[in-house]
């Protein structure tokens, strides 16, 4: 077996051992180094544990050997591979997980990690080194990244830098280091530059980040199509009467019964939500949209129009109003993969490793609490607003009306 054959496997076997571990517990100290922490060190570790616990944040956390300087790639890929698998495994939005290496300090690798994989906050692997390249002990360094991580999470405040020198006010015994027998830490200066320099940094990132993700604890409330659009008056005119075909066809019957359906699914939208065009849930708003538009493309379709597109229109999954190059893409979501409408601009998103906006809206009618329009049960959702079923489709057949269209979401 060549070395890195072995390498791989003693990882594999390292990453099973450390699942199988936190399938009990979410602290995990390799049983190699357990002999050498002080019952304070372990004390740190557990409390940082419990506070992640009680945030109510899916964590992990693994105190483990160090590793020397040449591995730091093997074991930086290894690490966030192990968080996002942890992450997949279980159904939460985000979870947090931190790898700590233990010796005479500890060197940490923490991830924030969600649909779109592991994030890690700026500043995590060198925060507050010593002019000796040491890092933090343990026990600060565990419960001061699980403070990171959880800010990061809910888009709080980060925490202060943590106190090097924890003697008590009077207390002549020795710095902090000579304390706890770390010789080859030297807390001077650089410790305190560094520590200064990564919180900055972490703080612009932490802000930067609850702007950009500032959508996740709200109900969507902007790009208002009942203003911006007319969509009231839009839906009067929606609700006249269909031509019939200019050029009579097969497929330009099948059309019209198809216009007649988004006309029939607008008005049981209406009557079931007659507070549509006020309601804190835009969901209605779209939906109402998403029939108009459509609507309006079968009617110039229907009169032989030259500027009509040969295409229905096509709405992004995540946030109906995007209609900018529409295409199918694949979205992970928690253990399995949607073929969805996505627009550019999501797409971009995505893959650059970010998380786009998305329609959020009340968990329940009249609660506050926002959520993923799809992850509720009702028409919005089993219709991904023509990713999966034309929406009039999804409508109709919720009222007990079969849908007469066999040709999906693509007309």
């Amino acid at each position: 077996m060549t070395e890195s054959g072995a390498q791989a496997k003693l990882l594999e076997r390292l990453s099973s051992r450390i699942r199988d571990a936190w399938r009990s517990d979410p602290l995990y100290i390799d049983p190699i180094i357990v002999p050498g922490l002080t019952d304070s060190q372990k004390a740190a570790v557990e409390r940082a544990s419990e506070q992640a616990a009680r945030s109510g944040l899916a964590h992990f956390i693994a105190i483990m050997p160090p590793m020397p300087n040449s591995e730091e790639a093997t074991w930086s890929r290894f690490t966030s591979e192990l968080a996002y698998a942890m992450h997949q495994n279980n159904s939460e939005e985000q979870t947090v997980v931190l790898f700590s290496q233990a010796d005479d300090a500890a060197r940490s690798y923490a991830y924030l990690v969600d649909a779109n994989g592991p994030a890690a906050p700026p500043g995590s692997d060198f925060l507050a080194r010593s002019s000796s390249d040491d890092f933090l002990p343990v026990e600060l360094a565990v419960p001061y990244q699980m403070q990171i991580l959880i800010a990061a999470a809910n888009g709080t405040e980060p925490p202060a830098p943590p106190d090097f020198d924890t003697r008590e006010p009077g207390d002549s015994g020795g710095d902090y280091i000579d304390a706890l027998g770390l010789e080859k830490g030297n807390p001077d200066l650089v410790v305190f530059g560094t520590t200064a320099a990564a919180a900055l940094g972490l703080s612009v990132w932490l802000l930067r980040r609850r702007t950009k993700y500032s959508w996740r604890n709200s109900l969507t409330s902007k790009r208002d199509p009942v203003r911006s659009e007319q969509l009231p008056d839009r839906v009067v005119s929606a609700l006249e009467p269909l031509p019939e075909p200019h050029h009579p066809s097969e497929e330009m019957w099948t059309l019209r019964d198809r216009g007649r359906r988004a006309q029939e699914a607008i008005r049981v939208l209406i009557e079931a939500h007659p507070d549509w065009a006020v309601s804190a849930d835009f969901s209605h708003r779209y939906g109402i949209e998403n029939l108009v538009s459509t609507h309006k493309w079968i009617r110039a379709r229907l009169r032989g129009s030259s500027k009509a597109d040969p295409e229905v229109p096509r709405f992004c999954f995540l946030f109906p109003h995007h209609r900018g190059k529409i295409e199918k893409f694949a979205l992970k979501q928690q253990g399995t993969t949607l073929s969805v409408d996505m627009c550019e601009s999501c797409r971009d998103e995505i893959n650059a490793g970010h998380e786009p906006e998305r329609l959020m809206v009340p968990k329940r009618p009249g609660s506050k609490k926002p959520i993923p329009y799809y992850q509720r049960t009702d028409v919005y959702a089993l219709s991904g607003f023509g990713s999966f079923q034309p929406l009039e489709d999804a409508v109709l057949e919720s009222m007990g009306s079969p849908s007469t269209s066999s040709r999906g979401g693509q007309g």
